[in-house]
């Protein structure tokens, strides 16, 4: 049968090594079988799970391996007896990568079924809609040539290469969701409803890949440091497909399972008010000069180190700087222990040589929002503000530069853009 060999040779490149993740059963054999075919630079790899079935599927590997004519390991592991399947997951994929050269590619063979029943299960544990596109063909060392192959073609061409294996009896078991899933959900709804249901979801998720490969392109526009998160306000509109998936990106940076249709009515409203509402857990979401902004105060002053990063703001020593900007300060060295940098507090004043102000109205007259203002960093000498970097720096932080033995400081703005969603 040459249908599943022709679909995966542009996969396999000879000149290249791979590590067949073989479990003894009929996928990754007949993987075995096949790339054995297209390169002789292969070897295989069996975890052993130490669950019911674990010791004759070592010996279906080993001994599939030996008539393949393949270097073959054999990895034990100390899993208990019924360990859960994402333990075994977990433990199998460390197993496996701590065994896999720097030149090797690992081959796994995870089929189009499996990633049927990958995209059902994340559907109904809420995920985002990344999640959706469900098991990747490539990563960055490992490549599952297999996903656009069904099962009965694998299990044909077993049956045609008199390839023996074993059937993992666990499989068997519906108390497992991906099981519960293939032995009694899909074939159930294949039964009630007419036409193909992996074709169906198939298309879905070509759909879905596409999508996200154009909304892929917007992600450079969001911005984040610990705390903060920012978004161009010109990309929130109601009926914008980029809408949603930059909603999700922002989700998935401030720590949530999944977006809620509420939380998307939170972001429409903050971009047409001007106050500040809550978000998630401590995030707040506001507007400021053309953005949204996403701010958690608790995650955002993490340090009473003086030269620790709070946000977007990174702080550094130099020896020399242009010290007419507002973005560097010296003062002498016999201050350093008693400088400290921190948010503002209320009634906190802010003196000039012409006068005497509160932080609060300087800030707004600055054009900086509540939610900013209650996060931006200020040198502080005892209660006294000596510095607001990037605005300004009050009277007598002025003087103290004018003092000999000095030490700089320094602060720059440092947000990530998202590359990798």
């Amino acid at each position: 049968m040459t249908e599943i060999r022709d679909k995966i040779t542009n996969l396999i490149q000879p000149s290249k090594n791979y590590v067949v993740a073989l479990s003894g059963g009929v996928d990754s054999s007949v993987l075995l079988h096949v790339v054995k075919t297209l390169t002789p630079n292969v070897r295989s790899l069996f975890v052993n799970h130490n669950q019911q079935d674990s010791n004759s599927l070592q010996k279906s590997a080993e001994k599939f391996a030996e008539i393949m004519n393949v270097e073959h390991t054999s990895l034990e592991t100390e899993l208990e007896l019924g360990a859960s399947e994402t333990k075994m997951r977990e433990t199998r994929y460390q197993l496996l990568f701590s065994n896999l050269m720097s030149d090797e590619v690992l081959l796994l063979g995870h089929h189009h079924d499996d990633k049927i029943e990958t995209f059902l299960m994340n559907l109904f544990r809420g995920t985002r809609l990344k999640g959706l596109l469900s098991i990747k063909q490539k990563s960055q060392n490992t490549l599952r040539p297999f996903t656009e192959i069904k099962k009965t073609s694998i299990i044909e061409y077993a049956k045609q290469n008199d390839i023996k294996f074993v059937e993992d009896s666990s499989n068997k078991d519906n108390s497992v969701l991906r099981n519960w899933l293939r032995n009694e959900l899909i074939p159930d709804i294949e039964k009630n409803f007419k036409g193909d249901l992996n074709s169906k979801i198939q298309n879905l998720i070509l759909e879905i890949e596409e999508l996200t490969r154009n909304q892929k392109k917007l992600t450079p526009y969001i911005k984040h440091a610990n705390g903060y998160l920012e978004i161009p306000i010109s990309l929130i509109n109601k009926n914008d497909s980029r809408t949603y998936y930059l909603a999700s990106v922002v989700s998935h940076l401030i720590g949530q399972e999944g977006l809620q249709t509420s939380d998307l009515e939170k972001i429409f409203l903050s971009k047409e008010s001007s106050g500040r509402s809550s978000f998630f857990q401590n995030w707040s979401v506001s507007r400021q000069s053309g953005l949204l902004i996403f701010i958690n105060k608790n995650m955002w002053n993490t340090s009473d180190q003086l030269l620790a990063t709070r946000g977007y703001f990174h702080f550094t020593t130099e020896i020399s700087t242009n010290l007419l900007s507002n973005w560097s300060y010296s003062l002498p060295n016999y201050l350093q222990k008693e400088i400290y940098i921190s948010e503002i507090s209320n009634g906190d004043l802010f003196k000039t040589e012409k006068n005497t102000q509160k932080v609060s109205e300087l800030f707004r007259s600055y054009g900086i929002n509540k939610s900013l203002r209650e996060v931006w960093p200020v040198l502080k000498l005892k209660d006294t503000i000596l510095w607001i970097p990037g605005i300004r720096k009050s009277s007598e932080g002025k003087w103290l530069e004018t003092q000999k033995d000095k030490f700089i400081i320094s602060a720059s703005v440092e947000k990530d853009k998202i590359e990798n969603f």
